[in-house]
């Protein structure tokens, strides 16, 4: 359950750092595991997790500083797997949200877009390891 609300948390911080309403749903609804975009982040989260309350085992003495250090390698790890899932997130969302019009006006589209671009440039390793840097530079 430490899992579930950790991802959570890293959810709703991920997708807050957008200003449109359009990429923060479509990035939400992303790293929550809601689009196939990568692998399945609640078990990441969730071994990162154990492996930090391992790090706290008296059994381990000497041993715990490095359990510890696996387990922020793997912290850092779930942030470049975040990262990848919002840049195939955000591609996948520019080749669709001009046929949004129904539901999103024009300037929100735009804005939309705009916003996916920038980050993606800002971005470009997560982009280029999510295999979708080329779609970026088209």
């Amino acid at each position: 359950m430490q899992a579930r609300k950790r991802l959570n948390e890293l959810v709703h911080k991920r997708a807050n750092a957008f200003d449109t309403t359009i990429c923060h749903n479509n990035v939400y609804e992303a790293v929550q595991g809601h689009h196939d975009h990568g692998v399945d982040l609640e078990r990441y989260v969730s071994v990162a997790e154990d492996i930090y309350e391992l790090s706290t085992d008296e059994d381990l003495e000497d041993r715990r500083l490095d359990v510890f250090g696996a387990a922020e390698e793997i912290n850092d790890h779930i942030d470049d797997v975040v990262d990848e899932v919002i840049a195939a997130a955000l591609v996948d969302l520019l080749k669709v949200v001009d046929d949004w019009e129904d539901a999103w006006s024009d300037d929100e589209i735009a804005d939309a877009k705009v916003e996916a671009r920038d980050w993606l440039q800002g971005h470009s390793e997560a982009a280029k390891r999510a295999g979708v840097w080329d779609e970026v530079t088209a």
